[in-house]
Protein backbone atom coordinates (compact mmCIF):
# COMPACT_ATOMS: atom_id res chain seq x y z
CA UNK A 1 0.00 0.00 0.00
CA UNK A 2 1.37 3.02 -1.18
CA UNK A 3 0.27 5.28 2.61
CA UNK A 4 0.83 2.35 4.68
CA UNK A 5 1.41 3.33 8.28
CA UNK A 6 2.61 1.12 10.29
CA UNK A 7 3.22 0.75 14.51
CA UNK A 8 6.69 -0.02 15.01
CA UNK A 9 7.24 -0.18 18.76
CA UNK A 10 5.70 1.23 21.80
CA UNK A 11 7.48 3.31 23.70
CA UNK A 12 6.62 3.15 27.67
CA UNK A 13 4.59 -0.10 26.94
CA UNK A 14 3.84 -2.10 29.62
CA UNK A 15 1.40 -4.40 31.15
CA UNK A 16 -2.13 -3.03 32.44
CA UNK A 17 -1.16 -0.02 30.02
CA UNK A 18 -4.65 -0.10 28.65
CA UNK A 19 -6.58 0.32 30.99
CA UNK A 20 -5.39 3.80 32.70
CA UNK A 21 -5.34 4.50 36.80
CA UNK A 22 -5.96 1.27 38.45
CA UNK A 23 -9.05 0.74 40.28
CA UNK A 24 -9.51 -3.00 40.62
CA UNK A 25 -7.34 -5.92 40.00
CA UNK A 26 -8.67 -9.59 40.36
CA UNK A 27 -6.19 -12.96 39.85
CA UNK A 28 -8.53 -15.74 38.66
CA UNK A 29 -6.62 -18.40 38.49
CA UNK A 30 -8.85 -20.87 37.35
CA UNK A 31 -9.06 -19.84 34.04
CA UNK A 32 -5.70 -17.96 33.28
CA UNK A 33 -6.23 -14.54 33.69
CA UNK A 34 -6.30 -11.35 35.80
CA UNK A 35 -9.32 -8.87 35.43
CA UNK A 36 -8.05 -5.20 36.01
CA UNK A 37 -10.31 -1.89 35.73
CA UNK A 38 -9.01 1.49 35.29
CA UNK A 39 -10.05 5.10 34.05
CA UNK A 40 -8.14 6.92 31.27
CA UNK A 41 -9.15 10.31 32.39
CA UNK A 42 -10.76 12.79 30.01
CA UNK A 43 -10.93 14.00 26.59
CA UNK A 44 -12.85 16.61 24.84
CA UNK A 45 -15.33 14.43 23.02
CA UNK A 46 -16.83 16.01 19.87
CA UNK A 47 -18.78 15.17 16.95
CA UNK A 48 -20.84 11.38 16.90
CA UNK A 49 -20.40 8.87 19.64
CA UNK A 50 -19.89 9.20 23.01
CA UNK A 51 -16.09 9.00 24.91
CA UNK A 52 -16.30 5.73 27.51
CA UNK A 53 -13.09 6.80 29.11
CA UNK A 54 -13.41 3.59 31.37
CA UNK A 55 -11.89 0.54 30.59
CA UNK A 56 -11.84 -3.15 32.01
CA UNK A 57 -9.07 -5.53 30.78
CA UNK A 58 -8.72 -9.24 31.12
CA UNK A 59 -5.10 -10.13 30.72
CA UNK A 60 -3.17 -13.64 30.21
CA UNK A 61 -1.94 -14.81 33.69
CA UNK A 62 1.48 -16.25 32.21
CA UNK A 63 2.53 -13.03 29.83
CA UNK A 64 0.09 -10.23 31.16
CA UNK A 65 -1.05 -9.38 27.44
CA UNK A 66 -4.14 -8.57 26.95
CA UNK A 67 -7.09 -10.88 25.94
CA UNK A 68 -9.77 -8.63 25.76
CA UNK A 69 -10.20 -4.75 26.73
CA UNK A 70 -13.79 -3.35 27.02
CA UNK A 71 -15.48 -0.17 27.37
CA UNK A 72 -17.55 1.29 30.16
CA UNK A 73 -19.91 3.93 30.30
CA UNK A 74 -19.20 4.35 34.41
CA UNK A 75 -16.76 4.02 36.90
CA UNK A 76 -15.77 0.40 38.03
CA UNK A 77 -17.07 -0.15 41.33
CA UNK A 78 -16.92 -4.00 42.09
CA UNK A 79 -15.14 -7.07 40.20
CA UNK A 80 -16.51 -10.70 41.07
CA UNK A 81 -15.17 -13.64 38.75
CA UNK A 82 -17.65 -16.95 38.95
CA UNK A 83 -16.19 -19.53 41.07
CA UNK A 84 -16.28 -21.99 38.29
CA UNK A 85 -17.74 -20.90 34.96
CA UNK A 86 -15.58 -18.11 32.97
CA UNK A 87 -17.57 -15.16 33.57
CA UNK A 88 -17.11 -12.19 36.02
CA UNK A 89 -19.32 -9.70 37.12
CA UNK A 90 -18.58 -5.75 36.86
CA UNK A 91 -20.48 -3.99 38.71
CA UNK A 92 -20.00 0.39 37.73
CA UNK A 93 -21.83 3.66 38.21
CA UNK A 94 -21.34 7.21 39.84
CA UNK A 95 -23.77 9.85 41.59
CA UNK A 96 -24.40 12.30 37.75
CA UNK A 97 -23.79 15.42 40.29
CA UNK A 98 -27.68 16.19 40.02
CA UNK A 99 -30.06 13.74 41.49
CA UNK A 100 -29.68 10.33 40.47
CA UNK A 101 -27.14 7.71 40.69
CA UNK A 102 -26.74 5.43 37.55
CA UNK A 103 -24.32 2.66 36.41
CA UNK A 104 -24.56 -0.90 34.87
CA UNK A 105 -24.30 -4.57 35.72
CA UNK A 106 -21.93 -5.80 33.77
CA UNK A 107 -21.31 -9.89 32.89
CA UNK A 108 -18.43 -10.22 30.92
CA UNK A 109 -17.57 -13.78 29.26
CA UNK A 110 -13.58 -14.53 30.13
CA UNK A 111 -13.29 -16.50 26.89
CA UNK A 112 -15.45 -14.45 24.09
CA UNK A 113 -14.94 -10.90 25.80
CA UNK A 114 -19.02 -10.43 25.33
CA UNK A 115 -20.50 -8.03 27.56
CA UNK A 116 -24.00 -8.21 28.90
CA UNK A 117 -25.63 -5.55 31.15
CA UNK A 118 -27.62 -7.39 33.88
CA UNK A 119 -29.79 -4.25 34.71
CA UNK A 120 -32.76 -3.18 33.15
CA UNK A 121 -32.69 0.18 35.15
CA UNK A 122 -29.30 2.67 35.54
CA UNK A 123 -28.58 2.17 39.03
CA UNK A 124 -25.16 2.02 40.97
CA UNK A 125 -23.55 -1.23 41.53
CA UNK A 126 -21.76 -0.81 44.66
CA UNK A 127 -20.25 -4.27 45.68
CA UNK A 128 -21.30 -7.80 44.18
CA UNK A 129 -20.50 -11.66 45.74
CA UNK A 130 -21.15 -14.99 44.30
CA UNK A 131 -23.22 -17.43 46.76
CA UNK A 132 -22.76 -20.62 47.51
CA UNK A 133 -26.23 -21.23 45.82
CA UNK A 134 -25.21 -20.12 42.47
CA UNK A 135 -27.01 -16.49 42.91
CA UNK A 136 -25.19 -13.01 42.39
CA UNK A 137 -25.78 -10.67 45.35
CA UNK A 138 -25.42 -7.32 45.23
CA UNK A 139 -25.40 -3.95 46.73
CA UNK A 140 -27.09 -1.24 44.86
CA UNK A 141 -27.61 2.31 45.43
CA UNK A 142 -30.79 4.42 46.14
CA UNK A 143 -32.14 5.81 43.20
CA UNK A 144 -31.10 8.91 44.27
CA UNK A 145 -29.15 11.01 46.23
CA UNK A 146 -31.94 11.47 49.06
CA UNK A 147 -31.45 7.65 49.76
CA UNK A 148 -27.67 8.59 50.99
CA UNK A 149 -24.05 8.03 49.28
CA UNK A 150 -22.84 5.56 51.69
CA UNK A 151 -25.28 2.78 52.11
CA UNK A 152 -26.83 0.66 49.50
CA UNK A 153 -30.04 -2.12 49.10
CA UNK A 154 -28.89 -6.00 49.11
CA UNK A 155 -30.29 -8.34 46.40
CA UNK A 156 -29.95 -11.19 45.52
CA UNK A 157 -30.54 -12.75 41.92
CA UNK A 158 -30.71 -16.44 40.01
CA UNK A 159 -30.74 -17.61 36.40
CA UNK A 160 -31.39 -20.74 34.61
CA UNK A 161 -27.74 -20.54 32.86
CA UNK A 162 -25.49 -17.79 33.66
CA UNK A 163 -23.41 -18.31 30.38
CA UNK A 164 -26.74 -17.24 28.79
CA UNK A 165 -28.09 -14.62 31.10
CA UNK A 166 -30.18 -12.14 29.19
CA UNK A 167 -29.52 -8.29 29.29
CA UNK A 168 -32.48 -6.44 31.56
CA UNK A 169 -32.14 -9.51 33.72
CA UNK A 170 -31.83 -7.54 36.99
CA UNK A 171 -34.58 -5.10 38.25
CA UNK A 172 -33.11 -2.59 41.17
CA UNK A 173 -36.59 -1.75 42.23
CA UNK A 174 -36.62 -5.47 43.23
CA UNK A 175 -34.25 -4.55 46.42
CA UNK A 176 -36.12 -3.39 49.16
CA UNK A 177 -34.37 -5.00 52.17
CA UNK A 178 -32.80 -2.01 54.56
CA UNK A 179 -29.78 -0.39 53.34
CA UNK A 180 -26.35 -1.37 54.92
CA UNK A 181 -22.52 0.53 54.71
CA UNK A 182 -21.23 0.39 51.11
CA UNK A 183 -17.82 0.89 51.97
CA UNK A 184 -15.19 1.33 49.55
CA UNK A 185 -15.87 1.41 45.44
CA UNK A 186 -12.32 0.46 44.81
CA UNK A 187 -9.20 -1.75 45.60
CA UNK A 188 -6.90 -0.23 48.11
CA UNK A 189 -4.04 -2.52 47.61
CA UNK A 190 -4.52 -1.77 43.14
CA UNK A 191 -1.18 -0.37 42.46
CA UNK A 192 0.47 -2.20 44.58
CA UNK A 193 -1.08 -5.65 42.86
CA UNK A 194 0.32 -4.87 39.61
CA UNK A 195 3.63 -3.95 40.49
CA UNK A 196 3.69 -7.69 42.14
CA UNK A 197 2.45 -8.88 39.26
CA UNK A 198 4.63 -7.04 36.90
CA UNK A 199 7.79 -7.98 39.21
CA UNK A 200 8.40 -4.38 39.83
CA UNK A 201 7.88 -2.80 36.12
CA UNK A 202 4.51 -1.26 36.41
CA UNK A 203 4.67 1.99 36.82
CA UNK A 204 1.45 4.83 36.45
CA UNK A 205 1.76 6.51 33.16
CA UNK A 206 -1.25 8.88 31.82
CA UNK A 207 -1.85 11.30 29.09
CA UNK A 208 1.18 11.98 26.75
CA UNK A 209 0.26 16.22 26.38
CA UNK A 210 3.06 16.46 23.61
CA UNK A 211 5.90 15.48 21.80
CA UNK A 212 9.03 16.42 19.75
CA UNK A 213 11.26 14.20 17.51
CA UNK A 214 14.72 15.33 17.62
CA UNK A 215 17.03 14.95 14.54
CA UNK A 216 19.45 12.28 16.13
CA UNK A 217 16.03 10.07 16.57
CA UNK A 218 15.47 10.63 20.16
CA UNK A 219 11.92 11.54 21.26
CA UNK A 220 10.81 14.44 24.02
CA UNK A 221 7.32 14.13 25.38
CA UNK A 222 5.16 15.64 28.48
CA UNK A 223 2.26 14.17 30.07
CA UNK A 224 0.66 14.19 33.39
CA UNK A 225 2.80 12.58 35.85
CA UNK A 226 6.00 14.02 33.94
CA UNK A 227 7.08 17.27 33.13
CA UNK A 228 9.93 15.96 30.20
CA UNK A 229 10.76 12.68 29.48
CA UNK A 230 13.43 11.66 26.72
CA UNK A 231 13.36 8.41 24.58
CA UNK A 232 17.03 7.30 23.26
CA UNK A 233 17.14 6.28 19.46
CA UNK A 234 16.71 2.51 19.93
CA UNK A 235 13.36 3.29 22.19
CA UNK A 236 14.88 3.25 26.05
CA UNK A 237 14.15 6.16 28.45
CA UNK A 238 16.77 7.94 28.79
CA UNK A 239 15.55 10.16 31.97
CA UNK A 240 12.58 11.65 33.05
CA UNK A 241 11.09 15.03 35.40
CA UNK A 242 8.90 13.89 37.32
CA UNK A 243 5.95 16.61 37.57
CA UNK A 244 5.68 17.79 41.20
CA UNK A 245 2.23 19.11 40.50
CA UNK A 246 -0.24 18.44 36.85
CA UNK A 247 2.84 18.19 34.55
CA UNK A 248 3.89 19.95 31.56
CA UNK A 249 1.19 21.00 28.42
CA UNK A 250 4.62 21.58 25.67
CA UNK A 251 7.54 21.25 24.43
CA UNK A 252 9.30 23.01 21.96
CA UNK A 253 13.03 21.95 21.07
CA UNK A 254 15.48 24.36 20.51
CA UNK A 255 16.78 23.94 16.60
CA UNK A 256 20.23 22.46 17.48
CA UNK A 257 18.35 19.56 20.08
CA UNK A 258 20.59 20.36 23.29
CA UNK A 259 17.23 21.92 25.03
CA UNK A 260 13.89 22.10 24.82
CA UNK A 261 11.88 24.59 26.32
CA UNK A 262 8.57 23.07 28.44
CA UNK A 263 5.53 24.89 29.92
CA UNK A 264 3.82 23.41 33.06
CA UNK A 265 0.71 24.82 35.16
CA UNK A 266 -1.14 23.60 37.89
CA UNK A 267 -0.90 23.04 41.89
CA UNK A 268 1.95 22.08 43.10
CA UNK A 269 2.31 20.17 46.48
CA UNK A 270 4.18 21.03 49.39
CA UNK A 271 6.48 17.96 50.09
CA UNK A 272 6.18 17.58 53.24
CA UNK A 273 2.65 18.01 53.58
CA UNK A 274 1.58 16.80 50.34
CA UNK A 275 -1.05 19.41 50.53
CA UNK A 276 -2.02 21.57 47.43
CA UNK A 277 0.14 24.86 48.18
CA UNK A 278 -0.08 27.32 45.07
CA UNK A 279 -1.12 27.41 41.52
CA UNK A 280 2.24 27.18 39.58
CA UNK A 281 2.50 28.63 36.08
CA UNK A 282 6.08 28.58 34.26
CA UNK A 283 8.27 28.39 31.32
CA UNK A 284 11.08 26.10 31.97
CA UNK A 285 14.43 25.22 29.49
CA UNK A 286 15.75 22.05 30.24
CA UNK A 287 18.97 20.24 28.58
CA UNK A 288 18.21 17.17 26.44
CA UNK A 289 21.37 15.21 27.52
CA UNK A 290 20.44 15.09 31.40
CA UNK A 291 17.16 16.45 31.54
CA UNK A 292 18.58 19.35 34.02
CA UNK A 293 16.76 22.76 34.37
CA UNK A 294 18.98 25.70 32.72
CA UNK A 295 16.66 28.59 32.23
CA UNK A 296 13.23 29.47 33.81
CA UNK A 297 11.25 32.33 32.78
CA UNK A 298 7.90 33.21 35.14
CA UNK A 299 5.10 34.67 33.49
CA UNK A 300 1.45 35.81 35.10
CA UNK A 301 -0.57 33.47 33.86
CA UNK A 302 -0.92 29.97 31.41
CA UNK A 303 1.57 30.78 28.33
CA UNK A 304 1.73 29.89 24.93
CA UNK A 305 4.28 28.97 23.43
CA UNK A 306 5.16 30.33 19.49
CA UNK A 307 8.36 28.78 18.10
CA UNK A 308 10.12 29.08 14.32
CA UNK A 309 12.16 26.32 12.62
CA UNK A 310 14.93 28.57 13.24
CA UNK A 311 14.96 28.69 16.95
CA UNK A 312 13.13 32.18 17.71
CA UNK A 313 10.30 31.74 20.47
CA UNK A 314 7.68 33.61 22.12
CA UNK A 315 5.84 32.79 24.88
CA UNK A 316 2.76 34.76 25.43
CA UNK A 317 0.90 35.20 28.72
CA UNK A 318 -3.07 34.25 28.22
CA UNK A 319 -5.19 35.95 30.92
CA UNK A 320 -8.14 38.19 31.94
CA UNK A 321 -5.46 41.29 32.16
CA UNK A 322 -2.75 42.09 29.58
CA UNK A 323 1.19 40.93 30.19
CA UNK A 324 3.68 41.82 27.61
CA UNK A 325 4.71 38.89 25.24
CA UNK A 326 8.21 37.45 25.66
CA UNK A 327 10.50 37.29 22.40
CA UNK A 328 13.38 35.08 23.19
CA UNK A 329 16.31 35.32 20.21
CA UNK A 330 17.70 31.85 18.85
CA UNK A 331 20.63 32.31 21.46
CA UNK A 332 17.83 31.98 24.18
CA UNK A 333 18.07 35.13 25.40
CA UNK A 334 15.28 37.91 25.54
CA UNK A 335 15.08 40.14 22.72
CA UNK A 336 12.07 41.76 23.27
CA UNK A 337 8.90 42.88 24.96
CA UNK A 338 5.40 43.19 22.82
CA UNK A 339 2.86 45.12 24.93
CA UNK A 340 -0.24 43.41 23.60
CA UNK A 341 -4.07 44.55 24.41
CA UNK A 342 -6.32 42.66 26.41
CA UNK A 343 -8.48 40.88 23.86
CA UNK A 344 -5.29 39.67 22.11
CA UNK A 345 -3.69 38.09 25.82
CA UNK A 346 -7.09 35.94 26.03
CA UNK A 347 -7.47 35.00 23.14
CA UNK A 348 -6.50 31.01 22.43
CA UNK A 349 -2.83 29.57 20.81
CA UNK A 350 -2.08 28.84 17.64
CA UNK A 351 0.00 25.64 17.73
CA UNK A 352 2.21 26.23 14.25
CA UNK A 353 4.44 23.38 13.72
CA UNK A 354 7.70 23.68 11.36
CA UNK A 355 6.95 27.49 11.03
CA UNK A 356 9.31 30.07 9.50
CA UNK A 357 7.30 32.39 11.52
CA UNK A 358 5.80 33.30 15.34
CA UNK A 359 1.75 32.89 14.13
CA UNK A 360 -0.67 32.92 16.67
CA UNK A 361 -4.45 33.71 16.78
CA UNK A 362 -6.20 37.08 18.00
CA UNK A 363 -9.10 38.99 17.85
CA UNK A 364 -7.37 42.20 16.24
CA UNK A 365 -6.58 44.45 15.06
CA UNK A 366 -8.16 43.81 11.49
CA UNK A 367 -11.14 45.36 9.42
CA UNK A 368 -13.20 42.24 11.27
CA UNK A 369 -12.46 43.05 15.25
CA UNK A 370 -14.88 40.33 15.66
CA UNK A 371 -13.34 37.46 14.33
CA UNK A 372 -10.39 36.01 15.46
CA UNK A 373 -7.63 36.58 13.10
CA UNK A 374 -4.45 34.97 12.46
CA UNK A 375 -0.97 37.17 13.29
CA UNK A 376 2.35 37.06 12.50
CA UNK A 377 5.23 38.60 15.21
CA UNK A 378 8.57 40.05 13.29
CA UNK A 379 11.53 39.54 15.53
CA UNK A 380 13.71 42.73 15.52
CA UNK A 381 16.73 43.29 13.08
CA UNK A 382 18.02 45.84 10.53
CA UNK A 383 14.68 46.42 9.80
CA UNK A 384 13.90 47.37 13.32
CA UNK A 385 12.14 46.36 16.16
CA UNK A 386 9.89 43.65 16.58
CA UNK A 387 6.56 44.01 15.29
CA UNK A 388 3.11 42.57 14.91
CA UNK A 389 1.28 42.12 11.49
CA UNK A 390 -2.49 41.08 10.89
CA UNK A 391 -2.17 38.55 8.42
CA UNK A 392 -6.08 37.09 7.37
CA UNK A 393 -9.05 35.98 9.19
CA UNK A 394 -9.26 32.31 11.04
CA UNK A 395 -12.50 31.81 8.88
CA UNK A 396 -12.01 31.74 5.73
CA UNK A 397 -15.39 31.69 4.48
CA UNK A 398 -17.38 34.91 6.03
CA UNK A 399 -20.26 33.54 3.66
CA UNK A 400 -20.23 29.99 5.67
CA UNK A 401 -22.51 29.67 9.13
CA UNK A 402 -19.24 27.28 10.15
CA UNK A 403 -17.49 29.07 13.23
CA UNK A 404 -13.92 27.66 13.01
CA UNK A 405 -12.07 27.54 16.61
CA UNK A 406 -8.55 27.05 16.93
CA UNK A 407 -6.10 24.01 16.94
CA UNK A 408 -2.64 22.49 15.59
CA UNK A 409 -1.42 23.52 12.32
CA UNK A 410 1.46 23.03 9.80
CA UNK A 411 3.18 25.59 7.99
CA UNK A 412 4.37 24.84 4.42
CA UNK A 413 6.72 26.40 1.82
CA UNK A 414 3.68 28.74 0.86
CA UNK A 415 0.65 27.47 3.02
CA UNK A 416 -0.74 27.04 6.17
CA UNK A 417 -2.78 24.09 7.05
CA UNK A 418 -4.61 24.49 10.24
CA UNK A 419 -7.57 22.74 11.71
CA UNK A 420 -9.79 22.69 14.80
CA UNK A 421 -12.98 22.44 16.16
CA UNK A 422 -16.01 23.80 13.63
CA UNK A 423 -19.24 23.91 15.01
CA UNK A 424 -22.15 24.98 12.72
CA UNK A 425 -25.23 26.64 14.53
CA UNK A 426 -29.33 24.99 13.54
CA UNK A 427 -32.29 26.47 14.24
CA UNK A 428 -32.12 24.55 17.83
CA UNK A 429 -29.49 23.00 19.51
CA UNK A 430 -29.96 19.25 18.83
CA UNK A 431 -29.78 20.40 15.12
CA UNK A 432 -26.19 22.13 15.41
CA UNK A 433 -23.31 20.23 14.05
CA UNK A 434 -20.38 20.16 15.57
CA UNK A 435 -17.05 18.15 13.68
CA UNK A 436 -13.30 18.99 12.87
CA UNK A 437 -12.21 21.14 10.16
CA UNK A 438 -8.43 21.12 8.32
CA UNK A 439 -8.08 23.64 5.63
CA UNK A 440 -4.85 24.93 3.66
CA UNK A 441 -4.31 28.49 3.22
CA UNK A 442 -1.73 30.65 0.78
CA UNK A 443 0.36 31.97 2.03
CA UNK A 444 0.43 35.31 3.02
CA UNK A 445 -3.00 36.47 1.88
CA UNK A 446 -4.95 33.51 3.51
CA UNK A 447 -6.52 32.40 0.26
CA UNK A 448 -8.59 29.02 0.57
CA UNK A 449 -6.83 26.19 -1.17
CA UNK A 450 -9.00 23.37 -0.24
CA UNK A 451 -10.90 22.02 3.52
CA UNK A 452 -11.58 18.60 4.69
CA UNK A 453 -14.42 18.66 7.08
CA UNK A 454 -15.40 15.56 9.15
CA UNK A 455 -17.55 14.69 12.22
CA UNK A 456 -14.02 13.30 14.17
CA UNK A 457 -12.84 14.73 16.89
CA UNK A 458 -9.80 15.93 16.45
CA UNK A 459 -6.19 15.16 18.12
CA UNK A 460 -4.09 16.17 16.44
CA UNK A 461 -1.93 17.70 12.94
CA UNK A 462 1.42 17.46 11.64
CA UNK A 463 2.45 16.56 8.11
CA UNK A 464 4.63 18.22 5.04
CA UNK A 465 4.82 19.01 1.85
CA UNK A 466 3.05 15.84 0.70
CA UNK A 467 1.14 14.04 3.23
CA UNK A 468 -0.69 15.77 6.01
CA UNK A 469 -0.90 13.56 9.03
CA UNK A 470 -5.06 14.20 10.60
CA UNK A 471 -5.36 12.15 14.38
CA UNK A 472 -8.27 11.85 15.50
CA UNK A 473 -9.26 10.74 19.06
CA UNK A 474 -11.74 8.13 17.80
CA UNK A 475 -7.66 6.57 17.03
CA UNK A 476 -8.35 6.48 13.66
CA UNK A 477 -5.33 8.62 11.31
CA UNK A 478 -6.31 10.21 8.06
CA UNK A 479 -3.66 11.09 5.02
CA UNK A 480 -4.25 13.74 3.16
CA UNK A 481 -2.16 15.16 0.07
CA UNK A 482 -1.05 18.46 1.40
CA UNK A 483 -1.91 19.95 -2.52
CA UNK A 484 -5.52 18.95 -2.89
CA UNK A 485 -6.94 17.71 0.74
CA UNK A 486 -7.71 14.58 -0.90
CA UNK A 487 -7.54 11.61 1.34
CA UNK A 488 -5.06 9.24 0.52
CA UNK A 489 -5.20 6.53 3.14
CA UNK A 490 -6.91 5.45 6.06
CA UNK A 491 -5.62 4.13 9.25
CA UNK A 492 -6.87 2.60 13.13
CA UNK A 493 -3.83 2.88 15.32
CA UNK A 494 -3.84 -0.41 17.74
CA UNK A 495 -1.24 -1.37 20.51
CA UNK A 496 -1.26 -4.69 20.76
CA UNK A 497 -4.69 -5.91 18.72
CA UNK A 498 -6.37 -3.45 20.97
CA UNK A 499 -7.63 0.33 20.03
CA UNK A 500 -5.85 3.09 21.43
CA UNK A 501 -7.05 6.81 22.09
CA UNK A 502 -4.29 9.42 20.62
CA UNK A 503 -4.46 12.74 22.27
CA UNK A 504 -1.01 13.94 20.43
CA UNK A 505 1.38 13.63 17.38
CA UNK A 506 4.50 14.24 15.93
CA UNK A 507 6.24 14.26 12.89
CA UNK A 508 9.47 13.79 11.76
CA UNK A 509 10.08 13.76 7.91
CA UNK A 510 13.36 12.89 7.84
CA UNK A 511 12.75 9.69 9.96
CA UNK A 512 9.53 8.93 7.89
CA UNK A 513 8.36 8.66 11.53
CA UNK A 514 5.04 9.74 12.88
CA UNK A 515 4.90 9.16 16.84
CA UNK A 516 1.36 9.00 18.64
CA UNK A 517 1.30 9.56 22.21
CA UNK A 518 -1.86 8.51 23.81
CA UNK A 519 -4.36 8.56 27.00
CA UNK A 520 -2.83 5.83 28.57
CA UNK A 521 0.81 6.94 28.50
CA UNK A 522 2.26 5.21 25.53
CA UNK A 523 4.08 5.88 22.84
CA UNK A 524 2.98 4.89 19.31
CA UNK A 525 6.67 4.89 17.11
CA UNK A 526 4.92 4.67 13.43
CA UNK A 527 6.65 4.17 10.48
CA UNK A 528 5.55 6.32 6.93
CA UNK A 529 6.11 6.40 3.53
CA UNK A 530 9.11 8.23 1.70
Amino acid sequence: MPDELTVRRILGDQPFAEIGRPVWAVADARHGCVIAAGDLGHVMWRGTGQWLGHRIGVYEAGTLRPRHVVASRYPVCAVEPHPELPLVAVGTGRYDGSWDFQGELLLLHLETGQVTNLLCKSRQVRHLRWLEDGRLAMLLSPEDKDGGFRKGFELAVAADDWLSAPAGLVDPDDARHPMVESGLLHDPQVEDTLARLTEGRWRRRAEVRDLAVLADGRVLATGLHTDLECWDPSGAPTWALPAEGEGSVRVEAAPDGESAWVTYRGHRRDKGTGRLVDRAIAVQRVSTADGDVVDTVDVPSAPALHATAEGWLAVRPQGRDAHPALLLAPTHQEAARLDLSPSRSNSPALRVKHSDRLLYVDGGPGPDDDAPWIHAIDPPGAHGPATVRALFPLRWDPASALQPWYGPAVELSDSLVHAGRSYEPGTTYLNSREGTYVVSRQLPDGQTRWVHLTDKPLADLDGDERRMYVVYLTGEVEILDAATGEVRARHTLRAHGHPATPVSAAYRADQQRLVVGTLDGRILDCSVPD
